[in-house]
C-alpha cells in the first residue's frame, strides 16, 4: 500500500512538472491599423501622416479628372501646436491651429474664422465639456468608457441626447457616436484629436423626448474593425460613413 501511494505521489510530482514546462498559450496578437479614409455618401476625406505617426495632412474629395482636391488640410507641427493650412477649392483661407494638452488630446482649437473652442476631458482622455469662447456649447457623460449623453443648448434650455450600445467591442476606435456640438468635423474626432472612443459599438441615439431614434448597423474586416456604418431613422437608411485602413508593422 506504502509502495503504491509512493508511486502515486512521484506520478503527480511528474505531471506537475510537466506541465509547467509547457509554453502558455500565447495572447492574440493586437492588430495596429490607422485610419486612412473616412466619410459619408458626399464627402471622403484621406489621411497621411508623418514618421512619427503625427497627422501630417488631410485631403477631401479628389477630382479625378483634373487630379486636383476640393480641400486639404497641412499640419506643422512645433511641440503640442500645430498650425494648419487650409486650402478650400484652390484658394487659401485663414489658417487653423491646435494645441494639444497633457493627456495628447486638443485642448484648444482655433478655426479659420478665429473663433476659440476649449475642450475638458476626464482622467481616461474622455471628452467632457465644449467651450466657444465663455459659452458651453456641450456637456459628455460616460458610463463603463461609453459616451452614454452628450447635451446640446438652445432657447429652452439644455437638451441631451441619449445613447445605447450593442455588447460587441469598438474595436477600431471609431466615433460614430460623437458629439456633433463641438464645433469641429467628425474627421478630427476619427483621427484621435478629441479623446479616447467608446469601448462599444453605439445602438440607437435619440435626443430627450423625441419619437423616433437613430438606429446603427456595422460592416467589419476580417479583424473587426468597422469599414461602414448605416445609421436608420424609422427605418430608412439615413446615412453610410465608410473607413479604410492601414496595417503596422
Amino acid at each position: 500500500m506504502k509502495k503504491l501511494f509512493y508511486a502515486i505521489a512521484i506520478l503527480s510530482v511528474a505531471v506537475l512538472a510537466v506541465n509547467s514546462c509547457k509554453k502558455s498559450t500565447p495572447e492574440e496578437p493586437t492588430i495596429k491599423k490607422r485610419l486612412v479614409m473616412c466619410g459619408d455618401e458626399w464627402d471622403k476625406y484621406h489621411f497621411f501622416y508623418n514618421a512619427d505617426g503625427s497627422i501630417k495632412e488631410v485631403k477631401r474629395n479628389l477630382d479625378e479628372t483634373t487630379g486636383a482636391w476640393e480641400r486639404t488640410w497641412t499640419f506643422t507641427w512645433n511641440g503640442k501646436n500645430a498650425s494648419v493650412k487650409y486650402v478650400k477649392e484652390g484658394e487659401e483661407q485663414a489658417p487653423l491651429s491646435f494645441t494639444l494638452g497633457g493627456n495628447g488630446y486638443v485642448e484648444s482649437f482655433t478655426d479659420t474664422w478665429g473663433d476659440v473652442r476649449k475642450f475638458t476631458y476626464d482622467m481616461e482622455g474622455h471628452l467632457l465639456t465644449v467651450f466657444k469662447g465663455d459659452e458651453k456649447k456641450c456637456n459628455c457623460v460616460w458610463e463603463g468608457g461609453n459616451l452614454i449623453k452628450w447635451s446640446r443648448f438652445t432657447e429652452e434650455g439644455e437638451q441631451y441626447k441619449i445613447q445605447n450600445f450593442l455588447v460587441e467591442k469598438n474595436e477600431a476606435g471609431i466615433f460614430a457616436d460623437a458629439t456633433d456640438k463641438a464645433g469641429v468635423d467628425r474627421w478630427m474626432f476619427e483621427i484621435g484629436l478629441f479623446g479616447k472612443p467608446s469601448k462599444l459599438l453605439l445602438d440607437q441615439a435619440a435626443w430627450e423626448g423625441a419619437a423616433d431614434n437613430a438606429t446603427h448597423k456595422y460592416t467589419k474586416d476580417a479583424d473587426n474593425f468597422v469599414t461602414k456604418v448605416e445609421k436608420y431613422y424609422a427605418g430608412e437608411l439615413d446615412q453610410t460613413y465608410e473607413y479604410k485602413w492601414e496595417l503596422l508593422q
